[in-house]
């Protein structure tokens, strides 16, 4: 069979991957900071109002039995025990920690952003130079996913404790 000489692949932009790249490193850590970072700080509002609820339960089925088995042979304990132990004791700890679930996600999804769109401008003053657009297009979208998400949880920590109560009569 025969190809056409048309039909040549145009390389698809490095500051395209760029931002795609680190729009999905961006959502793995807002991810992490909204469903688990919360469990593992110390003094946390969200966690102080789960109480004991927000420490792991006993497993129950056989996937999470050698879950909690592995977790107890690496870690000598359950690792949302041992990261609120960690945390509790080490300030360098809980600010890392709130660093790398909520700052770091919510700039580096702001960044990936500007990165696609500045790809996608670059692809489409190319002239066909470039391919890239869609690697942009959700590099905007996830990485502006990523920054809503820690935004919503930075404003959860910070702000919402310092706002004065509706409720108290």
């Amino acid at each position: 069979m025969a190809t056409s000489a048309g039909t040549a692949k145009v390389p698809v932009h490095g500051l395209a991957w760029l931002g795609f790249g680190a729009s999905l490193f961006a959502v793995v850590l807002a991810f992490y900071g909204s469903l688990y970072a919360e469990k593992h700080l110390s003094g946390s509002p969200l966690r102080e109002a789960r109480g004991a609820a927000g420490l792991p339960a006993t497993p129950r089925s056989w996937h999470e039995r050698v879950l909690a088995n592995i977790e107890t042979s690496l870690f000598g304990d359950r690792i949302d025990r041992k990261m609120v132990d960690i945390t509790k004791n080490s300030n360098i700890a809980n600010y890392t920690i709130q660093l790398i679930a909520f700052v770091i996600p919510f700039v580096m999804g702001i960044t990936a952003a500007l990165l696609g769109g500045w790809a996608m401008t670059i692809v489409e003053r190319e002239n066909g130079r470039y391919s890239g657009n869609f690697q942009g297009v959700f590099s905007i979208l996830i990485g502006m996913f990523a920054a809503v998400i820690s935004g919503c949880m930075m404003f959860s920590l910070y702000v919402w404790p310092n706002l004065p109560s509706l409720y108290h009569t």
